[in-house]
């Protein structure tokens, strides 16, 4: 049985067993994106403005940049399954929220926003067991400095 059927057939069981058998999708990363979409619109119908997602400096990447209330936000988004013993909150570093005010001064100058404000809030999302958001909190404020 040779032939051009048989090279097809052959060609979309290759497929199918690297599909069986390939390490899915970094879950971790899939969660975050979930996370993050789900973020995004819970701000918006708490009133931020969406700027920009996922901003890349040589500093780091800025989750979200909005703007509330005259503010502008830098929003770091952190997501735990609902089974987890530690909170969104309690993931961020004392490097990473240095990271975050580097981060957000750069911004400033980048963009000549001297004049406006700065903040950077948290938005923890939780996740069920099968990946889906079951719920997002704002906290507004977060305290830059150390621990």
């Amino acid at each position: 049985m040779n032939g051009p059927q048989n090279a097809g057939l052959l060609s979309r069981l290759r497929q199918l067993w690297a599909q069986l058998w390939r390490p899915a999708a970094d879950s971790r990363q899939q969660m975050g994106a979930r996370a993050e979409n789900a973020a995004a619109r819970y701000l918006q119908r708490c009133g931020y403005r969406i700027l920009a997602r996922n901003l890349r400096t040589r500093t780091g990447e800025i989750d979200i940049v909005a703007q509330h209330n005259g503010w502008l936000v830098i929003v770091e988004v952190r997501s735990r399954q609902e089974d987890s013993p530690v909170a969104p909150r309690e993931t961020l570093t004392r490097k990473k929220r240095r990271k975050l005010a580097a981060l957000a001064e750069q911004l400033r100058k980048r963009y000549r926003l001297r004049d406006m404000p700065v903040r950077v809030d948290l938005v923890e999302v939780t996740v069920n067991e099968r990946g889906r958001v079951k719920s997002c909190e704002v906290l507004p404020g977060l305290p830059l400095g150390d621990r």
